[in-house]
């Protein structure tokens, strides 16, 4: 049997059926015999192949094919065009109907059609060249390859013409009539007086015009039919589709903004700068809920192991640092961040001071301390992982160091590994004094509003080092929730 082997490269066939408008989203499958020999007409007028020529092939191939399919499934995209012609350019949708073929752009499977019919040398010679000369199918973006091959006639077709069977899949397809149907329509059809005569030929038939289609009102293309053809198997393939399962998303801790402002304020006021920012988290809260999250507030029902919400400051920027300015501030929360929550760091603008300064603030992230921290920009060292930790901000001690019988008592050393320990649940196993008394006594050391718990008014620094790498922050003593006692790593593990 002759067969003509069609290979859709970019793996898709975009294609209409005669019997569905092209709004409907429902592709042709298989392509029709009348599109096939409609493009061997178009190669043959692109190849300069005299109709003569052509026309004994065609005279061969008008009976209905046989095909033999690869997997496919149908789809399709929506697009919402514009209207030039009307002024408030309304948009409408349009669907682009497509069949995805089995092995995509990579490895496209073929359909191949096949015909009970013999060619000549010559006849042969013609179709081969006229497929060689076919670039695509259907749509110009259905880019084709063709070919003509001998096939044997073993009876596995997935596609053949059938009037009866009513039981299978079925679709129908554009063809060329019978060679005895097409003379009785000619011969019961007189040539007019005037005007164009009704096709006679092979040729006139798929050389039709859309547009004399249109203006003369035919309801289809005179000599041809409409022919059913059944399936062995249905011929779109539908993959098992998963119930969805709503992933469950880790609520955010980390809030991160960045400061906008011509003068950027320096990390001896971070208190001050942090009292501020919890100012703004819970009046944004109190907007959105009624009332002040205890995430923001810290009160009730949250437990008071450093739960709530941490306002941290931090310089990022090498030379912000080195000039000791604040270029980004931080809301950290080990319980995590609520929906509401997020709304309301999301309303978070700006911040007011009684002195008229204003500072601008962008959010630039919300994740965990894993996505943000890191030893160099744009990471934060405030953030990072280390054993190595320093003092950033000073550390004020809760109590009073006293002498008790002879011993000493709260320590400085001793209350900064409590806290450590409270905090992370580890003590770090060296703790070093660093830094000048005097450059840590330009750190403001107290709240402006609000109490807690606190010691002798004298901030001090030092370098922490921890058996096993620990993930900031680490902010512990008086304020530790407002910026003071914080700590940066120095150094990465190892």
């Amino acid at each position: 049997m002759l067969a003509i082997e069609l290979r859709f490269l970019a793996g898709r066939f975009h294609g209409t059926g005669w019997h569905n408008a092209h709004n409907e989203a429902v592709p042709e499958w298989p392509p029709s015999p009348w599109r096939v020999l409609r493009s061997l007409v178009h190669a043959a007028y692109a190849t300069g192949i005299p109709a003569a020529t052509v026309e004994p092939v065609l005279a061969k191939l008008r009976g209905l094919p046989r095909y033999r399919l690869p997997r496919a499934v149908d789809a399709h995209t929506r697009h919402y065009m514009p209207d030039t012609d009307d002024g408030n350019h309304k948009r409408a949708k349009v669907f682009d109907a497509f069949v995805a073929i089995d092995g995509g752009a990579s490895d496209p499977q073929p359909v191949t059609m096949a015909w009970p019919v013999e060619l000549s040398p010559s006849e042969r010679d013609t179709l081969e060249c006229l497929c060689a000369s076919i670039t695509y199918m259907g749509r110009a973006e259905s880019w084709a390859d063709m070919r003509v091959l001998d096939v044997g006639d073993d009876g596995r077709w997935d596609c053949w013409p059938d009037e009866l069977d009513n039981q299978a899949t079925a679709t129908s397809l554009l063809a060329l009539e019978t060679e005895a149907e097409f003379a009785q329509r000619i011969e019961r059809t007189p040539a007019p007086k005037k005007g164009l005569d009704v096709p006679r030929r092979i040729w006139d038939v798929l050389t039709f015009s859309g547009e004399r289609y249109r203006t003369e009102g035919w309801s289809r293309v005179p000599g041809t039919r409409l022919a059913r053809y059944i399936f062995r198997t249905s011929p779109f393939e539908r993959a098992p589709v998963a119930t969805p399962v709503r992933r469950r998303i880790a609520a955010p801790t980390v809030a991160r903004f960045a400061i906008c402002s011509r003068v950027l304020p320096r990390m001896e006021d971070a208190i001050f700068v942090c009292e501020r920012l919890r100012i703004a988290a819970m009046a944004q809260s109190r907007d959105l809920c009624g009332d002040a999250r205890p995430v923001f507030s810290g009160h009730t029902p949250l437990p008071s192991n450093h739960q709530h919400a941490m306002f941290l400051a931090c310089c990022d920027d090498a030379g912000h640092a080195d000039r000791g300015e604040i270029d980004h501030l931080l809301i950290t929360a080990r319980a995590g961040f609520a929906e509401d929550d997020v709304r309301a760091l999301q309303r978070i603008r700006r911040l007011w001071a009684s002195n008229g300064h204003a500072l601008e603030l962008i959010l630039v992230g919300l994740g965990d301390c894993e996505a943000y921290g890191g030893l160099v920009s744009p990471r934060t060292a405030t953030l990072a992982e280390s054993r190595v930790w320093e003092s950033v901000t000073p550390f004020v001690p809760v109590r009073h160091p006293k002498t008790v019988r002879g011993q000493p008592r709260d320590t400085i050393e001793e209350q900064i590994r409590t806290g450590c320990e409270q905090l992370l649940g580890v003590a770090p196993i060296e703790v070093t004094e660093i830094g000048q008394r005097s450059a840590w006594s330009r750190f403001r050391r107290r709240r402006p509003k609000g109490g807690g718990s606190r010691g002798p008014d004298r901030g001090h620094g030092a370098r922490l080092v921890f058996a096993a790498p620990q993930r900031g922050p680490i902010a512990i003593g008086y304020g530790a929730h407002f910026g003071l006692g914080l700590f940066a790593a120095v150094a990465a593990d190892p």
